[in-house]
């Protein structure tokens, strides 16, 4: 604890603003005149007066008034004043301390009340200083109600133990409400362990005491501790209050324990809770983040008020189950009912669009949060240049970027990782020192990013250095991704041998990731032996994999590898092996339309498939030729064709073309990567056709435009 400090040093001098006399001598007269009122029956008009007292101006009337009468030297008069001053929210500390000084034998209520007012104005180190100088100079004697504030201020752990120990030389060891606040200074200080031990060593826990616990082990991420106390508070047969069961429910939510929600659920329900909005929302929040959405939404839905709280976690909870369009149905009903959204609706819903490639609606998000004048922090900013990163507008991603107040490591890394994603390598590379420069440490994600971007872009030297740079220069240990990433930039440059060496002496063993990045290197280079080795070893890991068996098929096809491919066609089948489905995105008019492979369920199908028809015929003509090296060998080259020609990114650009003015960018979104097909299709839809078109796979960004693509035909 700290050196007791002299009362006269932190005493308040006078000054014109207080006007308040020193100490007088107590005199006979006074001393009477105090019996006197402390024997009438009737109040004295002070103390009626001091009832109604609302601000300093009347208090300060009234206490001159007494000083003149004499009976502020009443200890319990007294005690009022200092009160009021130090406790209503429009008194004034200060005043209550020059008070304190006019008092000659000031009670443990009288100070107390001082610490008290310096607890509820958040001045901790004040009641703590003004404690030791009570003790100190042994104007007060501790009471129960003196230990709680002094817990709430205590923001150092030495000085709460100390504390500590003193309460227990007083005899309070065992009282219920000093041991609920020390838990909670525990608590805050981040020392679990002790606050545990006051815990197990309560006589008689309160609910308030089990609220108290379950919330610490909350609060310092500990779910799992926090639900096995809820057990035992059941087995103990305590009692749980809302406070309780919000506590458990949010442990619920972080530790994703979907059994123990339920639970809560049916307890809830049966004691009454059930239009608690408090706790019915920490209820939907858990059931979203179990992945039970439809039981979150039920809830939701029979809510008879709904706060903006609610609407977020209901929105929120659609965006990370993927449900995008669901969401933004939902922020269009809450508009309906006049709820305005806060930035934490803005960021689930741009991040809805970031995952759709949803570029307009981005943009409407955008101005609404400046009509409306949301505050854009740094997790909205950040959120902003990744959804327009990820839309594939890179340069207003840039411009974002730059017109930020405020950026942090993720900010800067979602930059980076958007201009890798759209082939910039150079330019993320530049942004990363810039970011070096201006102070903000580089994390583990950032150099995922820069990885990246020298894959993508073929900076081989680059990368390794970048590489070399993480440990040596800033501590970080390489992760499964960040060999992940090097193993792709290896195999990119065709380096297919010192990807292996790498990935062999790699400190943990490879996951879908590494191997999938060797794999797809072996198709682009045409190592058969390498791609069946990291075949073989992604087939252990997972022997269904789909994707694993369908690469695998295309290289042995495109090596004309007839039999081979065969083979592993009849696996699939024999296997019951599900290939990954294609699909495609793309935004028109505000509105997200999805494509799968050969559709032929969207309104408009027979117009988009003559167009498709007309613009493979065009393109054709401008000398582009189907690639069927991808289609497997035992295909008429007909069929090939024809199996080519529906796959679903081209029925999204058809339909993009049908339904755009001429020269408007074309932005389409794809769940698998690019077949080679139509890849070369798009570069000469770009030049015949006159478009930008703008394809996210879920690899990376290609922007083609005038007959050429970003990625330098290298993905």
């Amino acid at each position: 604890m700290s050196a007791p400090l002299s009362l006269n040093y932190l005493r308040p001098p006078l000054s014109s603003d207080n006007p308040l006399p020193k100490c007088p001598t107590i005199i006979t007269a006074t001393e009477n005149k105090s019996n006197i009122i402390n024997n009438s029956t009737q109040p004295h008009p002070c103390l009626v007066s001091l009832e109604n007292c609302s601000n300093m101006k009347e208090l300060k009337q009234i206490h001159a008034q007494m000083l003149r009468t004499g009976i502020f030297f009443d200890a319990y008069t007294a005690s009022r004043i200092v009160a009021f001053c130090a406790l209503q929210q429009s008194g004034n500390l200060h005043y209550a301390r020059l008070a304190l000084t006019q008092i000659a034998n000031p009670t443990t209520f009288t100070c107390n009340s001082i610490i008290r007012g310096y607890t509820n104005k958040n001045l901790p180190r004040e009641a703590i200083v003004f404690y030791q100088e009570m003790i100190t100079q042994g104007l007060i004697v501790p009471d129960r109600f003196t230990f709680p504030s002094l817990f709430k201020s205590c923001v150092d752990l030495r000085e709460g133990k100390q504390l500590h120990c003193h309460s227990t030389k007083l005899g309070f060891a065992s009282d219920t409400y000093i041991q609920n606040t020390l838990m909670n200074m525990y608590s805050h200080c981040g020392c679990l362990v002790s606050a545990h031990k006051v815990f197990d060593k309560m006589v008689d826990k309160s609910v308030v005491s089990w609220a108290t616990m379950i919330g610490a082990y909350t609060q310092w991420d500990q779910p799992g501790e926090a639900i096995k106390l809820f057990d035992r508070m059941e087995i103990e047969g305590a009692k749980a209050n809302e406070v309780t069961l919000v506590n458990v429910l949010t442990a619920c939510a972080r530790a994703r324990d979907l059994g123990t929600a339920r639970r809560v659920h049916k307890y809830i329900d049966e004691n009454g809770f059930v239009f608690h909005v408090v706790l019915i929302t920490a209820l939907m929040d858990a059931y979203c983040k179990c992945g039970c959405v439809s039981l979150a939404r039920d809830l939701f839905d029979n809510m008879p008020e709904k706060n903006l709280v609610c609407w977020n976690i209901m929105i929120n909870g659609h965006v990370e189950d993927s449900d995008y369009e669901e969401a933004l149905l939902l922020f269009r009903e809450m508009q309906l009912k006049g709820v305005k959204g806060d930035k934490v609706t803005m960021v689930s819903l741009l991040l809805a669009c970031s995952h759709l490639g949803a570029l307009e609606l981005g943009k409407w998000l955008h101005a609404y949060i400046e009509k409306e004048k949301i505050e854009v922090d740094v997790a909205l900013g950040t959120t902003l240049v990744d959804m327009y990163a990820k839309c594939g507008s890179i340069e207003i991603a840039m411009r974002v970027f730059q017109e930020l107040p405020e950026k942090d490591v993720m900010t800067w890394t979602a930059l980076i990782i958007g201009l890798a994603m759209c082939g910039q390598g150079e330019k993320a590379l530049e942004y990363f020192h810039e970011m070096q420069i201006g102070g903000v440490k580089p994390d583990a994600i950032t150099f995922v990013g820069v990885l990246v971007a020298c894959s993508y872009a073929g900076l081989v030297d680059e990368g390794i250095s970048h590489f070399n740079l993480m440990s040596k220069t800033f501590g970080i240990q390489p992760s499964i991704e960040h060999y992940g990433c090097m193993v792709d930039l290896l195999g990119r440059a065709g380096r297919i041998a010192e990807a292996e060496e790498l990935m062999q002496n790699m400190p943990m063993a490879p996951d879908h990731f590494v191997l999938g990045g060797l794999l797809r290197a072996c198709r682009i280079h045409g190592n058969l032996e390498a791609a069946e080795r990291a075949a073989q070893q992604l087939l252990k890991l997972d022997p269904n994999h789909g994707g694993t068996h369908v690469l695998l098929s295309k290289i042995y096809s495109s090596l004309r590898k007839g039999d081979e491919a065969k083979k592993i066609r009849e696996l699939i089948a024999e296997r019951n092996i599900k290939k990954p489905l294609s699909c495609s995105l793309i935004e028109v008019d505000g509105v997200v339309h999805e494509f799968a492979k050969g559709d032929s369920l969207h309104p408009q199908s027979s117009e988009i498939y003559d167009m498709l028809e007309d613009m493979i015929n065009r393109l054709k003509k401008a000398g582009y030729v189907p690639d069927k090296s991808e289609g497997l060998l035992d295909m008429e080259e007909e069929e090939k064709e024809t199996a080519l020609g529906l796959h679903s990114e081209k029925l999204a650009i058809a339909f993009g073309l049908l339904s755009t003015e001429p020269g408007t960018p074309i932005r389409v979104v794809k769940n698998l990567r690019v077949c080679s097909d139509c890849h070369t299709l798009t570069k000469f839809n770009s030049r015949i056709y006159n478009r930008e078109i703008i394809v996210r796979d879920w690899i990376r960004f290609h922007h083609f435009k005038d007959g050429v693509c970003s990625c330098r035909d290298f993905w």
